[in-house]
């Protein structure tokens, strides 16, 4: 005897008895806003210290802080916004960067996976 799920509900998929559960894929959790504004509270302690301490340097760090404070405050996020629509040589510089990283990090989730099937057994 066969198993008859009956009628499927809309958008469902029903289970056969035996079936295992449907396996989700792992994917890099978002940092949560208050790890962002730690980390920007600590690089722009970084870039003070780099004001205060001539080898170190802090214009890096207040940028990063920048970055990180914008993922939390919607208003820092419109002034960078506003800053690169208004300097587009600065606009298209970050936007190289932002797709270089973009792109790696495609190209090593693609080779994890490569080799996951490789380790596996499975044809790529």
């Amino acid at each position: 005897m066969g198993y008859d799920p009956g009628p499927m509900p809309k958008g469902k998929r029903q289970r056969a008895p035996n079936d295992a559960p449907p396996r989700r894929s792992r994917r890099r959790g978002r940092r949560s806003k208050a790890w962002n504004l730690a980390l920007g509270i600590f690089f722009f302690i970084l870039g003070v210290i780099g004001v205060l301490i001539p080898v170190m340097p802090q214009v890096p760090f207040f940028i990063m802080s920048l970055l990180f404070f914008s993922l939390v405050f919607p208003s820092i996020r419109r002034r960078i916004r506003r800053f690169l629509h208004r300097h587009p040589k600065l606009a298209h510089a970050y936007k190289r960067w932002r797709d270089k990283g973009r792109k790696k990090r495609q190209e090593l989730i693609r080779k994890e996976k490569e080799f996951a099937a490789k380790l596996r057994g499975e044809a790529p």
